[in-house]
């Protein structure tokens, strides 16, 4: 162990350089593995934290083709199927999550909730702490979680206790039945409060398709059974209409599916924005990819002080040291490098724990919460030390211990065509992954600039509390008092904020639409600068009419100014221009869509949402907390989230982005990795040819022929690792591109642009480290052995 220490420090003095760009690398590689991995975590055991996971199902149904495949079905539908087989051991059928704001000891808190018929919780079986989820047979009886009991009442023995609806003054109070064990935060069904339907709502109506549906089964080999079952009762008891459209059907693959709940996290149906598998296997092999480059990096630099170390090596063996005891001693050093980067790596998590590498992932960064994967990257950590100190160990100890070695392995043959090799490997990642982001880069940036149809620049949007809605007229009078504010409008939803918003079928027969609705206020489009193409703009008056945009026009050309959409329904006042109001994953420009407005909406509050327009040159910052201060005086110390559109499109791409954020982090990453490579091995190779470049120099070379020729040789590597990398970063940009209808192509740009910064960084890389020896007396360098 004194030997190990000894010729440890020894060599570390010796090759201080590359010993502490060896132990930059290797953390960095380390540090970076275990943030992506993380996020790998997460995504491959979504929804895996509920009992018996596996046997848990949701439904996914196509009512028609123009409808598609979607999460929402009528309540007799989600019934008859969670009936149809003794292998279905209980139902959910859910409604939408909704915040509301809960009063509890005069503390306003909002809170998300969610609403199911029957004893919809014995699906999940939440752990229960205290009380029982049978509490929810009573009328207005909720379960909420630990987290949420802590939160208001500071305990978990909250049992029988109150919280209000709004406020303690609305007098809507419910009753805490029960508290469970909150859910992993990678969970499908979210810690809410859970309350029960109304029974007798929606219970034999087949036309609202409105509620999700989850299932608990015996056994996943009997899904099959399940569906087919389910579909023959449904042949047998849907409505007549229903049934006509399911005869044409095959079977249950055309009309509906179970999915395992484990699955629901790589869905596309119901979420377009849904993590891919593909997607999480890239960031796999982009973690591995980090760590192999430093993994290189460390092994380069340990063939390079191979012929360095030949004459102490046989030195220790003439003095009668075991060859197999110096060749373990060689791996031990390298072993104690890597082991001392992997502290350093941890000490790298600690510090950026709670800066904004967090918003990288979604899972928490905390190294307590990820032990396995903790101790998964220190094995990975021994195993770089065994495998970087493996080949040259073996390579130092295998010559005769008389022999005299004149010249370098660094330089023979075998040894640059093995670091050539290596270099090449590191260069392939670089221009792969900077391929991959720049076409990212150019679809983020078209999402951003693209023409939305409405001055989208100008709209800052908030939330409204129930208070605040009841007091409509006096919010717009207060907010247009605020300078800079040009208009206030309410809408129940923000534009651009999703992939699908409230869908609407209406008429029948070959005057049948649907389309997706906006229910807003009569100032809606002139905020929002939306341009009325034909007919008029909402007045105070209207009570259910519509306003539809061209799209819908073309697709229902019956329709027109002043006449029913279709027979018997609201008034069309009115045609707008085609605008872009879900997200780029749908082609908006052919999807119909309609503004309603309904002056006396008793079925629903749509002023959910509240939209503000501000004058140019206004600062928004500062408007933003005027709207926020003017807002309080109807709630008071309520976070009302004003926030401008460009931060509902992050949002709204906030998956994809992260993706993207996460490549260009590690794509930097991997390049500088790879640089301190190249900055390690110049500096050995220039060492190695100190001599050659003295007698290069008396024979009349000059400064700048020496340093291209050292150029030359990267250049020729970086040009072939360029056309052999360029189709794989073309592979993944493409991949990441599928995920949107309207997409910006490649361009041609993107490709030179990453060679000729990979070129760049290189050539100054190579340049610098060159330029001490290309400068030297050649007298001084000739002396050199």
């Amino acid at each position: 162990m004194n030997t190990l220490a000894r010729n440890f420090s020894h060599t570390f003095r010796r090759f201080l350089t590359a010993s502490v760009l060896n132990i930059i690398g290797l953390a960095i590689a380390f540090a970076s593995f275990f943030v992506i991995m993380t996020q790998v975590d997460y995504d491959l055991n979504f929804n895996k934290g509920y009992k018996d996971y596996q046997n848990i199902y949701r439904l996914e149904i196509k009512p028609n083709e123009e409808w598609g495949w979607q999460l929402w079905t009528p309540r007799p539908i989600a019934e008859l199927i969670g009936t149809a087989s003794p292998h279905i051991q209980a139902s959910a059928i859910t409604g939408w999550v909704n915040d509301n704001d809960y009063e509890v000891n005069g503390n306003l808190f909002n809170e998300p909730m969610m609403t199911g018929f029957g004893d919809f919780m014995n699906v999940f079986q939440p752990e229960m702490v205290t009380g029982s989820t049978d509490a929810l047979e009573k009328k207005d009886n909720v379960l909420i979680p630990v987290s949420m009991a802590m939160r208001m009442f500071g305990s978990t023995d909250v049992v029988g206790k109150m919280l209000f609806r709004g406020k303690q003054s609305d007098n809507k109070p419910v009753t805490i039945g029960g508290v469970y064990k909150d859910f992993p935060e990678n969970s499908q069904i979210g810690n809410y409060i859970f309350m029960p339907f109304d029974p007798d709502i929606d219970k034999n109506n087949w036309g609202n398709w409105n509620y999700t549906c989850y299932y608990r089964l015996n056994n996943p080999a009997n899904v099959s059974e399940v569906e087919k079952l389910a579909f023959q009762k449904l042949m047998k008891i849907a409505p007549e209409e229903l049934q006509e459209g399911l005869q044409e059907e095959k079977d249950n693959a055309d009309f509906f599916h179970l999915i395992p709940l484990s699955e629901v996290h790589f869905s596309k149906i119901g979420n377009k924005s849904a993590s891919s598998r593909t997607t999480v296997y890239l960031l796999i092999c982009v973690s591995f990819l980090i760590v192999i480059v430093a993994a290189i990096n460390f092994t380069n630099f340990s063939l390079a002080e191979t012929p360095m170390r030949l004459k102490s090596i046989n030195t220790q063996k003439v003095l009668g040291a075991k060859t197999s005891s110096l060749r373990g001693g060689l791996i031990a050093e390298s072993v104690l490098i890597s082991l001392i980067a992997f502290a350093v790596s941890l000490v790298l998590l600690l510090a950026v724990r709670n800066s904004g590498i967090q918003d990288l992932v979604t899972a928490d960064l905390s190294l307590g919460k990820h032990l396995p994967l903790l101790a998964a990257t220190f094995g990975i950590s021994i195993l770089i030390g065994v495998l970087a100190g493996l080949y040259p160990s073996f390579y130092v100890t295998s010559f005769p211990p008389a022999l005299v070695l004149k010249g370098s392995f660094g330089l023979s043959p075998k040894g640059r065509k093995l670091r050539t090799a290596l270099v090449c490997f590191q260069f392939f990642v670089a221009f792969m992954l900077i391929i991959a982001i720049g076409i990212m880069y150019t679809q983020s940036r078209y999402i951003r600039t693209s023409e939305y149809g409405y001055d989208k620049d100008a709209i800052v949007v908030g939330d409204v509390t129930q208070d605040a809605r009841k007091q409509k007229d006096a919010v717009v009078s207060e907010l247009s008092r605020i300078s800079g504010v040009e208009g206030v409008a309410f809408s129940q939803f923000v534009l651009n904020s999703q992939d699908t918003y409230m869908s609407w079928g209406r008429g029948e027969g070959d005057k049948n639409i649907n389309f997706a609705c906006f229910p807003v206020d009569e100032h809606y489009l002139d905020v929002m600068g939306i341009r009325i193409t034909d007919g008029r703009n909402f007045k105070p008056s209207d009570n259910g009419v519509y306003i539809f945009n061209e799209a819908a026009r073309k697709k229902y050309p019956w329709m027109a100014v002043d006449m029913p959409a279709t027979p018997g329904d609201w008034n069309v006042v009115g045609f707008c221009e085609n605008i872009r109001f879900s997200t780029f994953r749908n082609n908006d420009i052919v999807e119909p869509m309609a503004f309603i407005y309904v002056s006396n909406a008793k079925n629903w509050s749509y002023e959910n949402r509240v939209n503000v327009r501000i004058s140019a040159g206004t600062d928004k910052v500062a408007v933003i907390r005027s709207l926020q201060k003017a807002m309080e005086k109807f709630t008071p110390g309520h976070d009302f989230n004003f926030r401008f559109m460009d931060q509902v499109l992050d949002n709204a791409y906030r998956n994809e982005l992260r993706f993207t954020r996460q490549v260009l982090l590690f794509s930097l990453l991997a390049i500088v990795i790879s640089m301190i490579g190249v900055f390690g091995l110049t500096m050995f190779e220039s060492e190695y040819r100190r001599k050659e470049i003295g007698i290069r120099k008396i024979f009349g070379s000059t400064t700048g022929e020496i340093l291209r020729m050292f150029n030359k040789r990267y250049l020729y590597i970086l040009i072939g690792c360029f056309i052999v990398a360029a189709p794989f970063g073309w592979w993944i940009g493409q991949h990441w591109l599928e995920g949107f209808a309207e997409r910006t192509p490649i361009r041609a740009w993107i490709f030179l642009a990453s060679f000729l910064l990979v070129t760049a960084i290189t050539m100054i890389t190579v340049t610098v480290q060159s330029w001490k020896n290309a400068n030297e007396n050649p007298a001084n360098s000739i002396k050199t052995e």
